[in-house]
């Protein structure tokens, strides 16, 4: 995409550890994934200026600042006056915390929490949450893969040459390692952005909003949209999230949710589901004919059972899920 848009202003995503990486790019090993891929991972601040992205921002999850209370900042209200001039150019206001612990190298690169909120002025929030992780386990399996491959520390390079030399053995070998210290599922996928964003919330007094959804108009309100990725989406999950949002027009105005880990089990629960109580589409992103055989019939149920009203979408290669928001001045 980027290699055909000739590049972007801006990439933000979330940050990664080097124990992290591994993990990542040991997964990916396993998959069978593309040199791009594991380019990507093994450097991704190289892998995105090179492709022609402007700004690179990296959000590190809020628990590091070293506080699990509700440390928020105050948010400015934004330049409504511009928006309605002759000048608006869709300005980015970033009011997220910034994360002094990193040494700034690349005046091209940042760092922030997940904290503060992210806006097209006076128009479209984004809000970001990196889900907390457990980085012991993390590091601990960092160490037994160290004692796997026999080396005093764990590169990309290493990995790779050691899967190169024992393919038959090597999965067996990491699936034992990362169950003794993980148990079932994959950690890697807690690794997802999520992000909210919609419209923010002052109404103006001479424009009106339309929402065009897939397949007809739909003036309903609301039109937030959350988007959770491949998180597993679970009770301790909410309960992160509804912390560091305190706001609760960040749970009041999803209209539109995207379900995690296009609808694999166990990676949302029923207490989710019955918290959205204005979500008009869940949607559910899979490949129709997926080997995963994803979305799950069990986790079609728990929508069906728990969703307060809406839809359930499924979004694939034939049916895809499309809508925009149409400004007009009175």
């Amino acid at each position: 995409m980027l290699n055909q848009t000739g590049g972007a202003k801006l990439a933000i995503l979330p940050y990664l550890n080097l124990d992290e990486l591994i993990l990542a790019y040991t997964d990916v090993s396993l998959s069978g994934g593309d040199p791009d891929t594991f380019a990507f991972i093994q450097d991704p601040i190289s892998f995105l200026l090179e492709r022609k992205v402007e700004q690179i921002v990296f959000i590190h999850p809020s628990d590091e600042k070293g506080s699990n209370g509700n440390n928020e900042p105050d948010l400015k209200d934004p330049d409504f006056d511009r928006f309605l001039s002759d000048e608006f150019d869709f300005e980015i206001s970033n009011q997220l915390v910034p994360n002094s612990n990193i040494e700034k190298q690349n005046p091209k690169v940042s760092h922030y929490y997940a904290l503060g909120r992210f806006s097209i002025i006076a128009f479209w929030e984004f809000k970001f949450f990196n889900k907390q992780r457990d980085l012991t386990s993390v590091n601990n399996f960092h160490s037994d893969l160290r004692t796997l491959l026999g080396t005093p520390s764990v590169n990309f390079d290493d990995i790779a040459n050691y899967i190169s030399t024992h393919t038959t053995t090597f999965k067996s070998n990491f699936n034992t390692i990362y169950s003794s210290n993980f148990g079932y599922g994959q950690l890697i996928n807690d690794t997802s952005l999520v992000i909210y964003h919609g419209e923010l919330s002052r109404l103006f007094r001479n424009h009106r909003m339309y929402f065009r959804v897939f397949p007809y108009w739909s003036l309903r309100r609301p039109i937030g949209t959350l988007l959770t990725g491949d998180i597993r989406f679970n009770e301790d999950c909410l309960n992160q999230m509804q912390s560091k949002w305190i706001n609760t027009r960040y749970i009041d105005n999803v209209g539109i949710f995207q379900i995690p880990h296009h609808g694999a089990d166990y990676y949302i629960e029923a207490a989710v589901i019955t918290t959205y109580t204005n979500a008009n589409w869940w949607v559910i992103n899979f490949g129709l004919g997926n080997t995963h055989k994803h979305p799950r019939q069990n986790i079609i149920d728990i929508i069906e059972a728990n969703k307060m009203r809406g839809k359930i979408f499924a979004n694939t290669q034939i049916n895809a899920f499309n809508y925009g928001c149409l400004l007009r001045f009175r």
